[in-house]
Order: structure tokens, then C-alpha cells, then sequence
């Protein structure tokens, strides 16, 4: 076997680009797919992958498939659109053999039913029939987005690890070709943080070398600040509370400016879900809910609580500068 080429910087600098683009999109996708919680599902049925299946492609499907009973599945558009531009039919597709063509329930009697495309076929048996299940009103996947907050904070982050290193080496240095692989090797024991440089008397001389001074400002602190901005607009295009400046140092219009942005992202999410429960529920007599996690219900309680306390003491305060000014 052939001797295994060793990496150059470059080559590891390529390497930790990917793993932390990697590793900050993981994190994002757990709290995308941890927001939101169902309850009183068939044991048949799978919340995790419905989940998954709205965060990558924006819809799915629940639906009863003998001899499966009822389940989730992954779902497509297919047939003709309604008069408001929502899919008459969707294909219902997952591993396996699940492949079904199924007309979509919207809980409609048959005077609307024109509207909905289907007025020729009125048959509710189980068999014939899904809800459409969609990520938001649009359908949109939340993954594309995801993947953009993941892309923004890896480079913040990479720009950070580069930063902080050039404070080791503030420096260029330039030299021949034949003292090259030595000026490599003393560069390595910068990297590897040894206490002194150790070189042979004859590998540098003032000759053979010189230094370019970079003037590497240390800017880290301010790209971590970048980075808290990148994390508190990905918690608001959740619909997650983020607020991280002290509540003191914020007047109370930021503050409900900034929850009402973030419930707004939040039920554009969750509303879809409670119509495709509610849907669920009425075609087949089943009673499953979709909510918030607590915690995350919780939290934005409590910044609502802190906005309210907030806009109560600055009334008293003003009605007390009032009482002082008319004696």
C-alpha cells in the first residue's frame, strides 16, 4: 500500500468549515423539530417523523391504510387545484410499498363540495380519503431556511476560530524554498502552543527569512455578538423567545414589538397543525391535539408577564410624577 498523503492546512481549515456548518445545523434542527407536541395519536402513528416530514418538505399526510391502520405519511401534490388554489388529491408515500393516491378531507358537506373539486366523488369510506398536513399556510419546508441560519453562524464562527489564531501568529513570514519545510516545523510548535521555539542553529538565519507584520485586531468578541443576532432571528422565525438584552435597558414597545414578531412566526406554524388535527379528528372520531411544548409555551408566558410588569411600573411612576407636580 502507497504511503497516506498527510493534509495540508488548507485541506483542515476545508475539513472544520464543513464540521461546524454540520454541527450548528444539527442544533438548529433539534429545536425546529422539538417545538411542537402531539398527543392522543393511535399508537400506529409516528409524531417524530410527521415532523420530519413537514420540516424537509412542508407537508405530509394521515390517513387510514389497512393493514397498517391509521398512519403519517410523507405526501405530494397530484390532480387538479380548488378554486383557492388547495389540492384536491395528494399522493400518500413513505418506505416500503406505501405509494396511494388518496382525495383530501376537508370536512366539507356536499352543497361545498363543487369548490372543492370533487363533487363526483362523495364516497367517505377510510379508504378514500387523507388530511393534508402542512408546515406553515404556504407549505414551505422549514429545513431551506434552517440550512441558512446553519451557513450564516458556521462562518461567523470559523471567522472567530481565525481571528483568535492569528493573535498566536500576527505575522507573514517569507522565505526560500530551501528553509521552507523548516520554517513549517517551527510553525507547528506555535500551533501546538509549545512553551519556546526549538530549531538547529544552521535551520533559520536573519538571511534566509523575514516577517510581514498582519496587524490582526482582535475582533471576536464582536463577531460573537454577530453571532447572538444570527441565533435570536433564527429563535424568532421559530417563533421562540429570545430576547437576551437586560429588560432595564429596553423600553416596553421593543419588548411587545419583539413577542409579537415571535408569536406571529409561532402560529404560522401551529395553526396549520391544529386544522390538520382538527380534520383528523373529525373524520375519523379520534381526539389528537397539537400544541407548544410546555417549556416553550412557558417562556414566552413569562416575557409576556415581564412586558405587562414593566408597563405597570412605568404607569405608576407616572402617575406618581402627577401627584407630585399637583402637590
Amino acid at each position: 500500500m502507497g504511503k497516506r498523503k498527510a493534509r495540508n492546512s488548507l485541506e483542515d481549515a476545508v475539513l472544520m468549515n464543513n464540521a461546524t456548518y454540520f454541527d450548528y445545523l444539527e442544533r438548529f434542527k433539534r429545536i425546529a423539530l422539538s417545538m411542537f407536541e402531539w398527543t392522543g395519536m393511535p399508537d400506529s402513528m409516528d409524531a417524530r417523523y410527521l415532523e420530519r416530514c413537514l420540516y424537509y418538505t412542508g407537508q405530509a399526510a394521515m390517513l387510514y391504510l389497512e393493514p397498517y391502520g391509521y398512519i403519517n405519511t410523507k405526501s405530494a401534490t397530484s390532480g387538479k387545484l380548488n378554486l383557492y388554489g388547495l389540492p384536491t388529491r395528494i399522493r400518500c408515500y413513505s418506505y416500503g410499498e406505501i405509494n396511494t393516491s388518496r382525495r383530501v378531507f376537508n370536512g366539507v358537506s356536499e352543497a361545498v363540495a363543487k369548490i372543492n373539486g370533487y363533487e363526483d366523488d362523495t364516497d367517505d369510506e377510510k379508504s378514500t380519503e387523507a388530511i393534508l398536513v402542512l408546515n406553515n399556510w404556504e407549505g414551505i419546508a422549514t429545513a431551506n431556511t434552517v440550512e441558512l441560519f446553519a451557513m450564516r453562524m458556521a462562518i461567523a464562527e470559523r471567522a472567530i476560530d481565525v481571528n483568535i489564531r492569528a493573535q498566536k501568529t500576527p505575522f507573514v513570514l517569507v522565505t526560500n524554498q530551501n528553509k521552507r519545510l523548516s520554517m513549517m516545523n517551527a510553525l507547528d510548535q506555535v500551533e501546538k502552543n509549545a512553551m519556546a521555539l526549538v530549531v538547529e542553529q544552521n535551520q533559520l538565519d536573519t538571511d534566509s527569512f523575514k516577517t510581514l507584520q498582519t496587524e490582526a485586531p482582535f475582533v471576536a468578541d464582536k463577531l460573537t455578538d454577530y453571532k447572538m443576532g444570527i441565533w435570536n432571528e433564527f429563535l424568532t422565525f421559530l417563533g421562540v423567545d429570545n430576547l437576551s438584552e437586560k429588560r432595564e435597558r429596553m423600553i416596553s414597545a421593543e419588548t411587545m414589538s419583539n413577542n409579537e414578531c415571535v408569536n406571529l412566526n409561532m402560529m404560522a406554524a401551529l395553526k396549520p397543525r391544529e386544522k390538520a388535527a382538527k380534520e383528523f379528528n373529525q373524520k375519523y372520531g379520534k381526539n389528537i391535539e397539537v400544541k407548544l411544548r410546555s417549556d416553550v409555551y412557558n417562556i414566552i408566558k413569562s416575557t409576556e408577564s415581564i412586558v405587562m410588569d414593566s408597563i405597570d411600573q412605568q404607569d405608576a411612576k407616572n402617575i406618581e410624577k402627577l401627584e407630585v407636580a399637583n402637590g
